[in-house]
């Protein structure tokens, strides 16, 4: 047999491996709603804008502090890594579909001894090349793992893609932490200063013989309660930004806040689109649809392990002798083709058994995947849901403030004609202090809303 009829083979086998035994893939179909609540499934809202983190978070400051992140964070760096673990897997059973071509360079010495005592000896050199244990994908079993492992790597794509989106929010989240957090800290530190001014009023009218002891001792107590917030604030400042650095992957030497007031901070303004946008906008949803194509692939494979394994040998080379005339005119060729059949035929119901399994999964993978889109359709509800609220809440604190503010005044100025107590004094300032506080607080909640509404459309 020529060497051209051993290729004609190895084409022949090629086209054999087309067969697969995958289950036909249909996507399940959505749990959730058309339409969120109090939404009109119309034109206008069927298609929403992507969201990148570029134009979502537009604030100069904020930008900064992603890119940092999204360099340096371990987390984020894990992922990559995973992911580079996933392609690799995938490249090795994607080889498994090609033949591995393998060169061989062998001596074999042998000694023969007959009955009349007579011995032969007998060396031999041989150079080639060829394909061992190759399997001819005939059923696609081969062809179906490397279908799963090529969805395995998609969905661990999409997984990075998820954490970048989670570290985003949280770099965000912890950005309006801390410009909440020291926005709190000037509230108190110019209560503080009110405070002590207003100490030093009531001892001068004490020693002018206008207030008594226990308007003084009460002064000194708002003094000592405000000092003792601050010193909380304080705390508090220092690790949300340790909190921001570890989420930056940075030390404090290398990168610095930009402290603003909370008001100034402005993110985007988006509509939330469709629940079904969902499929395609959140990585998680799509990384768990992979993982249902990576389940319902290995069935194929499952299924295929029931009927017969051709597997090919084939060499072709030199042979001589001599080795310094192995690679000669003089020297002799040789080829060698073997194929073999490997038929199941009793293994005490393990291919069944693993069928089921793969069967199973894929029936888990399915739930999985659902539960995945009912999850992502509560986040955005739960973002949804308390944003008008927080808008009233915000107006109404303001209003609040203004009063609180006006109250103040008033009381200040009918105690210095001593139509009120001092007691009347300390109620309003602590209304007054509040108030801020309070307010600080729902605009702090209003910005984290804005930011989980990122997180819960898919930003990217």
């Amino acid at each position: 047999m020529k060497f051209s009829r051993i290729s004609a083979m190895v084409v022949l086998a090629f086209a054999m491996s087309s067969c697969s035994l995958v289950p036909e893939y249909f996507r399940p179909a959505a749990p959730v709603p058309e339409t969120y609540p109090g939404q009109s499934n119309n034109e206008s809202v069927t298609e929403a804008p992507p969201l990148t983190w570029q134009s979502y978070f537009a604030d100069a400051d904020l930008q900064k502090l992603i890119e940092v992140g999204l360099e340096h964070n371990r987390d984020l760096k894990t992922a990559v890594l995973r992911m580079d673990e996933a392609k690799a897997t995938y490249g090795i059973q994607k080889a498994d579909r090609l033949p591995t071509i393998q060169g061989n360079l062998n001596y074999d010495r042998n000694r023969t001894v007959f009955s009349s005592s007579q011995a032969f000896e007998a060396e031999l050199y041989k150079a080639g090349v060829g394909i061992s244990d190759y399997e001819v994908d005939v059923f696609g079993r081969v062809k179906s793992l490397s279908q799963a492992a090529l969805e395995q790597y998609l969905a661990v794509t999409e997984n990075r893609q998820a954490i970048q989106a989670t570290l985003v929010s949280e770099i965000a989240t912890q950005y309006v932490n801390l410009l909440a957090v020291h926005a709190q800290l000037k509230v108190t530190q110019q209560t503080l200063a009110d405070r002590q001014q207003s100490l030093q009023r009531t001892q001068r009218r004490f020693e002018a013989g206008l207030d008594q002891i226990l308007d003084v001792k009460a002064a000194q107590i708002q003094v000592e309660q405000v000092q003792a917030q601050q010193a909380q604030w304080q705390r508090q400042l220092a690790t949300t930004q340790n909190a921001l650095y570890l989420l930056l992957g940075e030390s404090s030497q290398r990168t610095t806040f930009v402290i603003k007031p909370l008001e100034d901070l402005k993110l985007a303004d988006v509509t939330p689109g469709l629940p079904s946008s969902l499929l395609t906008r959140r990585a998680d949803i799509r990384a768990a649809e992979h993982q249902l194509k990576a389940a319902n692939a290995n069935i194929g494979a499952a299924r295929a392990a029931f009927y017969p394994r051709l597997q090919l040998t084939t060499n072709v080379g030199l042979v001589n002798s001599d080795f310094s005339k192995l690679f000669s005119d003089t020297g002799s060729n040789y080829w060698a083709f073997s194929p073999q059949l490997v038929i199941p035929i009793f293994n005490y119901g393990r291919n069944k058994a693993n069928l089921n399994l793969a069967e199973t999964r894929q029936r888990i993978e399915v739930v999985n995947y659902e539960k995945t889109i009912q999850t992502a359709f509560k986040d955005v509800m739960d973002v949804l849901s308390t944003r008008t609220v927080i808008s009233e809440e915000t107006a109404a604190r303001n209003r609040l403030r203004e009063l609180e503010s006006s109250r103040l005044q008033l009381v200040q100025r009918k105690l210095d004609q001593g139509l009120v107590t001092y007691l009347e004094l300390l109620d309003a300032q602590r209304s007054v202090l509040d108030a801020q506080s309070q307010l600080v607080q729902i605009q702090q909640q209003a910005l984290q809303n804005q930011v989980g509404l990122y997180k819960a459309l898919g930003g990217s």
